[in-house]
Formats: C-alpha cells, sequence, structure tokens
C-alpha cells in the first residue's frame, strides 16, 4: 500500500499535475513578490527575496501533503466519486483570490452534494461521504501543524487608532498549496472486484487574520491550535457517524458551521482582549524588528519595552526616531529593555551610516494622529 501511496503521491511532478502546480507557484511568487516590497517600504529591507518565501511554501506544502497522503493510507481513506470530489478541493482555488474569506471547504461539500441531488444525478455516495470528513479532518489537524511549525513568514507590521489609541498588531497571510494522494476505487473485473488507484487532490488553504492583542508566538499557537481542534472534532465526528450512516447528512451541515466557527473564535478572541501592543510616555515598545539587523543580533525582539537610551531614563518617542533613524553617521546605541517575561535586559548594537535599524516602534497615542480604525 505504502508503494502505491508513493506512486501516487510522487505523480504530482509528472503532467499535467506539474503544470499546475507551476502556476500556482508563480501565483505564489507574485504575492510574496508584493509582501516583499512592503516590508522593504516598512522595514527599511526584506529577511527573504520572494523566490526564498516561494521556496519555503513548496517545501511546507509538499511535506504536509506526504503527511497527509500517509495518514490517510493508514485509515484506509477511498472515494468511488471522482469527479465530484476533486471539484470540491479544486474550488479552494479562490484561496488565491480576493474572495479567499469566504472560502469555506465543508461549505464546498454542501454545494456538490446539493449540486447533484437538484439535478437528478446520482449524489456522492454515503460512505464517499464519511470518508470526505475524515479526510478533512485530517487536513485541518495538519493545518494546524503547519501554523506552528512555520512560525517566522507571513507576518506585516502594522498600527492602526481606535478611540484615539494608537495600537500596533500584524496581519497574518499565509498561504499553501498542498497535493496530497488520494485512494480512488474503480471497478476492475477481479475477484475482489474492485482495485484502488492513488491520485493527487490539490487543496490550497489560506490563513488571513489581523492580530491586536497576541504576540506572534501565542497567535500563531493559537491559530494553530484552532485549526487542530476543528480537525479533531471533525475527525471525532466522521468516526461517531460511521457507525450509523444516515447521520453522516448532519455533517454536512455542521462542519461548515464549525469551520466558520474555527475563524470566528480567533477574532472574538482578539477583540475581547486588552491591546498588546501600546505605548506611552514612559516606554515605547518595539513592534517588530528586522531578523537581519544588528538589533535582532543582539536580541532586541517584538514586544520589548524600551527603558532607556544609551542611559537616558524614559526615551520619548521623538528621540528615539530622531537617534535610530537614518543617518549620515555611525552611532552605537545601548538600549536597556524588558521582555516579554518582565526581565530588563541590555541590548548593544552599532548602527552603520545611510543604513536602516530595521525596528519599528509603537507611538504614543499623543505622537501620531493615525485614522480611526473601529474595528481593527
Amino acid at each position: 500500500m505504502f508503494v502505491e501511496i508513493l506512486k501516487g503521491y510522487f505523480s504530482i511532478f509528472a503532467s499535467p499535475q506539474i503544470l499546475i502546480m507551476l502556476i500556482l507557484l508563480i501565483v505564489f511568487y507574485m504575492r510574496n513578490a508584493k509582501e516583499a516590497n512592503v516590508r522593504r517600504i516598512i522595514l527599511g529591507d526584506s529577511e527573504d527575496s520572494p523566490l526564498v518565501l516561494t521556496l519555503y511554501q513548496m517545501i511546507y506544502g509538499i511535506a504536509g501533503g506526504f503527511a497527509i497522503s500517509v495518514m490517510a493510507g493508514v485509515i484506509n481513506i477511498g472515494f468511488n466519486s471522482y469527479m465530484e470530489v476533486q471539484i470540491i478541493f479544486l474550488l479552494t482555488v479562490f484561496a488565491v483570490t480576493r474572495f479567499s474569506g469566504y472560502v469555506n471547504i465543508g461549505v464546498n461539500v454542501m454545494a456538490v452534494f446539493l449540486a447533484g441531488y437538484l439535478l437528478n444525478q446520482d449524489v456522492i455516495p454515503v460512505l464517499d461521504l464519511v470518508n470526505l470528513y475524515l479526510f478533512l479532518g485530517l487536513l485541518y489537524i495538519v493545518h494546524g501543524l503547519m501554523l506552528i511549525l512555520d512560525r517566522r513568514h507571513g507576518f506585516l507590521p502594522v498600527l492602526f487608532s481606535r478611540n484615539g489609541v494608537i495600537r500596533g498588531g500584524f496581519k497574518v497571510d499565509k498561504i499553501y498549496l498542498l497535493p496530497a494522494a488520494v485512494g480512488f476505487y474503480t471497478a476492475s473485473g477481479t475477484i475482489l472486484g474492485a482495485s484502488v488507484f492513488y491520485l493527487t487532490l490539490f487543496h490550497l488553504f489560506h490563513v488571513q487574520e489581523t492580530v491586536m492583542s497576541f504576540s506572534k508566538k501565542q497567535a500563531i499557537l493559537i491559530l494553530g491550535g484552532l485549526k487542530m481542534l476543528a480537525g479533531s472534532l471533525i475527525l471525532a465526528g466522521s468516526v461517531l457517524v460511521s457507525y450509523d450512516l444516515e447521520s453522516v447528512y448532519l455533517l454536512i451541515i455542521l462542519v461548515p458551521l464549525l469551520v466558520y466557527a474555527e475563524k470566528m473564535a480567533f477574532r472574538l478572541m482578539d477583540s475581547r482582549r486588552k491591546a498588546f501592543f501600546t505605548s506611552d510616555q514612559d516606554q515605547i515598545m518595539v513592534l517588530e524588528v528586522r531578523e537581519n539587523t544588528p538589533a535582532y543580533r543582539s536580541g532586541l525582539r517584538s514586544g520589548d519595552r524600551i527603558l532607556s537610551l544609551n542611559g537616558t531614563e524614559d526615551p520619548t518617542y521623538k528621540s528615539l526616531m530622531a537617534f535610530m533613524g537614518t543617518l549620515h553617521y555611525e552611532r552605537g546605541v545601548h538600549l536597556l529593555v524588558q521582555d516579554l517575561q518582565k526581565v530588563e535586559k541590555m541590548v548593544k548594537f552599532t548602527i552603520a551610516k545611510e543604513t536602516s535599524t530595521g525596528i519599528i516602534i509603537v507611538p504614543p497615542s499623543d505622537a501620531l494622529a493615525l485614522p480611526d480604525k473601529e474595528n481593527a
């Protein structure tokens, strides 16, 4: 079985599957080029080139798809309905468009099932529905693991103002292509009556959120954990209905709601908490530090609060900006900061002339006038 799974999985590198992958990777590259340009404007440079970012996406996607293929093979997930299942996953291509926020694979299953029913054609068999939801459960568990493992990429620092208070945060934007090999049954005339072929399913997975009350590490752990929880619930529900196949139709209604609730749960948690990245006149908070900078190598991190600058306690936002901006001379910087664990540390680095520090700090509310965002 594992040999057949491997053959089916590596068929993604044969025509026409490889053409689909190349087209989607070009789309990913264009998105990454745009993100790299934005980071260059905000942080003075981008840590990784668009090509490197695209390679990371490809590696994580291939690894995730392989894990799904193996797990699906171990629990004997297979389908009789080829076209219907392919259409369900083909609809995830909208994840790379402006309609990505509306992509709900549970709705895809419902739409294809109802379309077949309304057109008086053979609907997806009950056993295929059970296997489909088992597969979706595995997908969401792997989605969550991928988010937790890929913590470096897909964060863009942002500033908002709500009720006159300036808040920092991050726009989380991560997208992956997961090619998975899944078994499809076909009549064969053998003594067993049917044979199985492992064919490729392409699944696009996109996470797009704005984080205002969590650190980057906290946000990615919660987002990944919620996806794994949703996947576990879908998996458990599928196992339960396998003992009473008629009740599988409940999943057609419940799974889209669960997928929607998984997204809304994080947004509700984020909106109910106190803003995380805020500054006042006494302490200025660091929002982001570009990784390939002296400041980052010296230990300055997102979430640190600046207590003193070169021996001057409680430096103002203006004094920090004046000293740490792009200037025509080299200067040394000694920052006393307090990290997220309330531990004080001294960060020492040198800013070369005509170079950006790669540091974004959150201004106090009275320092800047930003457009008010009631739903930031």
